[in-house]
């Protein structure tokens, strides 16, 4: 995995070889020279008869020999010379750190004043190139000195590689970092969020404890103390894509400006050590505080237990109260959530000891919810099933789809402390307690059917949390340094049987999908008239005792002719012209005279009133 130095001209030498040399001798990597010509046809290295770029490498590293980081490339051989002919300089470069494992690119930029190349849409080497990449502006008379660097943070997805970058090079020549932005509002309260976000940024990056890197905060309207203090540094570093290059370049001398790429996430089955490369997803910090409270909390403990118990009668008493407020309650007292995510985890780790210790958690909590609540449900004789009851007793395809996304939701939010909040909500998207309640409230009622459903819901969302969990966690990165065969095969059978069992939910979840759609969904007849259109009705009705009311409402279906229908009841037969004062009294309190108003007469053969 070298570091890729391409050279398309002479004059590029100095500066891109160079800067080259220093980063592979901080990150301890080989040095691969690409020199490229132009040609219509591919040219092999073994095919160049003419070496001028090769030689005058070759000049300037002799040129060059107190370096310590050219020293160090002739002693160790670890430099390589290339020469290719190719159409384009950047697809060569692609295809030569694909083939090489390149950890980095370093290239000049082709408009050395900066007004092309420090964006993906003028530059494309930046925009395809496989690995992290520096692009490098100002020219070979800019500073080469590997002793001061300047980071220029602006709310940039790559501010952190370029702060990694610019610590390993001051870690590897004993230099000093300046980490920096601007503010617009210059108070004391903007100054201390500036530097907050500063110090956030050295954390997600890993180097909250680097001693060389200094936080300085600038006011945004003062932009010539900020040049300033970018001009008593050798490097600047810039998030790709950034629009203030070609200013920079304007307004400083001494620095070269450097635009930077983040590298892709690392690859979870990939051997190599761990911390090789700044992830840009997950933050090392963020990392560990993932994996401890995870570890944590996917083990078996009393505080584990008394919690899904409390959440368990909660939610037992909830469901026999038709009370929704107080399942939800149940829903975030319940610890369940915790050990299915260390599960995925687990999987994207593949770590057998984590993920059977999770696994233990939730078959026990399992058990011990479902006791909890059977135990209530014999103990409340006379009690019927409720709605909350039976409406987790009759899943669908639909579940499956919301456990997955919220299984997704919650790792991405485990991961992400600002985001810790959120799982709150996951928790109530994914019901886990009350349905393992509904079952076992379900067999003390001996309602087998609802206890299977209730049953079939729980492990559709286990099934899906920990799935897609664990293929959030691969997505953002984690992974473990060592894989060996034994757990990659603990890995493909766990993930091979949650497959399988998973395929095997769709069936049953889209019958019941089939059903639903088929029956149509529950909903009311009719949709309530205002209070003040049944006064108006109620008023006018009230002048004969024998007219009675039965009905009023809005169709909710909307195939319905009528937009509200009124039905009454009478012994005998009404004037049509009563009718017509209804159908007026509800357009005129509705302030709609083109309203539809149904008017219908049921004639009452007899009537008893009990005493």
């Amino acid at each position: 995995m070298p570091v890729l130095s391409l050279i398309r001209s002479p004059e590029e030498i100095s500066q891109v070889v160079s800067w080259s040399a220093e980063i592979a001798l901080a990150r301890d990597l080989p040095l691969h020279v690409l020199c490229w010509h132009y040609s219509p046809v591919s040219i092999t290295d073994e095919d160049f008869h003419s070496r001028d770029l090769t030689d005058a490498i070759e000049q300037f590293l002799r040129d060059q020999d107190q370096s310590p980081a050219f020293t160090r490339l002739a002693k160790t051989a670890n430099l390589e010379i290339q020469e290719l002919g190719h159409r384009d300089a950047a697809e060569c470069a692609i295809q030569i750190a694909r083939n090489t494992e390149a950890e980095l690119i370093v290239a000049a930029a082709e408009d050395p004043t900066g007004k092309d190349g420090a964006t993906y849409l003028s530059n494309p080497l930046l925009r395809n190139a496989p690995c992290q990449t520096l692009i490098l502006f100002g020219g070979f008379e800019r500073s080469c000195k590997p002793q001061r660097f300047f980071v220029a943070a602006a709310d940039n997805s790559h501010d952190g590689a370029s702060l990694f970058l610019a610590n390993q090079l001051a870690e590897s020549f004993n230099g000093e970092v300046t980490l920096a932005r601007t503010e617009a509002d210059f108070e004391e309260v903007n100054i201390e969020v500036g530097r907050r976000d500063l110090k956030q940024l050295m954390r997600d990056t890993g180097v909250e404890t680097a001693e060389r890197i200094h936080c300085r905060v600038f006011n945004e309207r003062k932009l010539g103390k900020y040049i300033h203090a970018m001009d008593n540094h050798d490097l600047v570093l810039m998030g790709a894509n950034s629009n203030d290059v070609q200013t920079v370049l304007e307004l400083t001398k001494h620095p070269t400006i450097a635009i930077v790429k983040r590298g892709p996430a690392l690859r979870p089955w990939r051997q190599h050590k761990a911390g090789e490369g700044w992830n840009p997803l997950i933050s090392p910090s963020d990392y560990a505080d993932l994996l401890e409270a995870l570890r944590r909390g996917s083990q078996l403990s009393l505080d584990f237990l008394t919690m899904l118990g409390l959440a368990a009668v909660v939610a037992s008493m909830g469901l026999l109260q038709d009370s929704t407020a107080v399942v939800i309650g149940s829903m975030l007292l319940a610890p369940l959530m915790t050990p299915m995510l260390g599960c995925g985890l687990a999987l994207a780790q593949a770590n057998p000891q984590m993920g059977n210790s999770a696994l233990r958690s939730v078959g026990i909590g399992l058990t011990f919810t479902l006791v909890i609540s059977l135990l209530i449900g014999m103990f409340t004789p006379g009690a019927e099933l409720t709605t909350e009851i039976f409406a987790r007793g009759d899943p669908n395809l639909l579940d499956l789809v919301t456990a997955a996304a919220s299984g997704a939701a919650a790792a991405y939010a485990s991961a992400r402390p600002n985001l810790v909040g959120s799982i709150a909500g996951v928790a109530i998207a994914t019901a886990l307690v009350p349905p393992l309640c509904s079952a076992g409230i379900s067999l003390a009622y001996y309602n087998f059917t609802n206890a299977r459903g209730a049953a079939l819901l729980f492990t559709t969302n286990f099934v899906a949390i920990v799935l897609c969990a664990a293929a959030t966690f691969r997505i953002m990165g984690i992974r473990t340094a060592r894989t060996g065969s034994k757990q990659r095969r603990w890995v493909v059978g766990t993930v091979a049987a949650m497959a399988i069992a998973g395929l095997a939910l769709l069936v049953p979840l889209q019958l019941s999908l089939l059903k639903s759609l088929l029956q149509g969904k529950p909903q009311p007849n009719y949709y309530p008239l205002s209070r003040s259109v049944m006064n108006a009705l109620e008023d006018y009705v009230e002048d004969d005792p024998n007219v009675e009311i039965f009905d009023a409402g809005r169709p909710s279906s909307p195939f319905h002719a009528a937009d509200v229908v009124l039905v009454l009841g009478a012994p005998y037969d009404l004037d049509k012209k009563y009718a017509n004062d209804l159908i007026k009294i509800v357009r005129q309190e509705m302030r709609n005279p083109k309203l539809r108003v149904e008017v219908h007469l049921i004639r009452e053969l007899w009537q008893v009133n009990s005493q």
